[in-house]
């Protein structure tokens, strides 16, 4: 990245370090369906297995990685810029197997070839263009030959344009548009962006359609909605979920 380029080191709100893990455990039923049902589609593509390193960056208060901690033999280290959602999450999981670490997506002090998997979630849409190639080339440094990267981002090809626009109106969630959100992707702009930094894609998909949005009426519901929209490989959900690889 050129020095002229932009880089975003943070939002320009601060968002609380308990965060993550308040709206999965005690926020408004859609949102607890949201999030949960995208921690098991990345943990599902991720597939941990004994021996793997695993990177959550952009871990925010620790719910992912500690879900990923549940698997024998793995080892999570999380990482965010948020010292608040640092302390929160070392407090709060604790596992021989789980470390967090405070630092920023685009300076990860880690070996070359040393990491198996990384995932990625609803953090590329915070920072510009420019920086996210550094980033995702920074990933494919850090990759082992045959690793992983897992990504979610929303879907501008989907009504999240004007559900971002309706929650920054409700206050329901920290504003969201330019405070955090500074750049959008389609399915193709982000395969674009994972081929020119080296990787081969696995898959690309969406999720939350509409069944978060049924957890409102019951979370069986919900649940068997989410269930017919995964078979169904339905492209408007409000997410993408990226599932890239590095070949070398």
């Amino acid at each position: 990245m050129t020095e002229s380029a932009p880089r975003r080191t943070g939002d320009a709100i601060e968002i609380p370090g308990e965060y993550q893990h308040r709206v999965l455990t005690r926020g408004w039923a859609p949102q607890r369906a949201w999030h949960d049902f995208k921690y098991r589609a990345a943990e599902h593509w991720l597939a941990p297995r004994p021996g793997d390193r695993i990177l959550d960056v952009g871990c925010g208060s620790g719910v992912l990685a500690d879900r990923l901690a549940a698997h024998p033999g793995v080892h999570v280290t999380g990482v965010d810029n948020n010292p608040d959602a640092i302390r929160y999450a070392s407090q709060t999981f604790q596992h021989a197997n789980l470390t967090f670490r405070h630092g920023l997506v685009d300076d990860l002090a880690f070996e070359p070839a040393s990491i198996h998997k990384i995932v990625f979630l609803e953090v590329l849409e915070h920072i510009y263009p420019q920086q996210a190639r550094a980033v995702f080339r920074g990933f494919h440094r850090l990759l082992a030959p045959g690793g992983r990267l897992v990504i979610t981002t929303p879907n501008v090809r989907s009504l999240w344009p004007l559900l971002e626009w309706l929650l920054d109106r409700s206050r329901l969630v920290p504003t969201l548009d330019e405070e955090q959100h500074v750049a959008l992707y389609s399915a193709a702009r982000l395969a674009a962006l994972a081929g020119e930094t080296g990787y081969s894609v696995v898959e690309i998909r969406t999720l939350n359609f509409l069944a978060p949005w049924l957890a409102v009426f019951g979370r069986p519901l919900a649940e068997a909605v989410h269930r017919l929209e995964q078979r169904k490989g339905q492209l408007w959900g409000s997410l993408l979920l990226g599932v890239f690889q590095k070949e070398s």
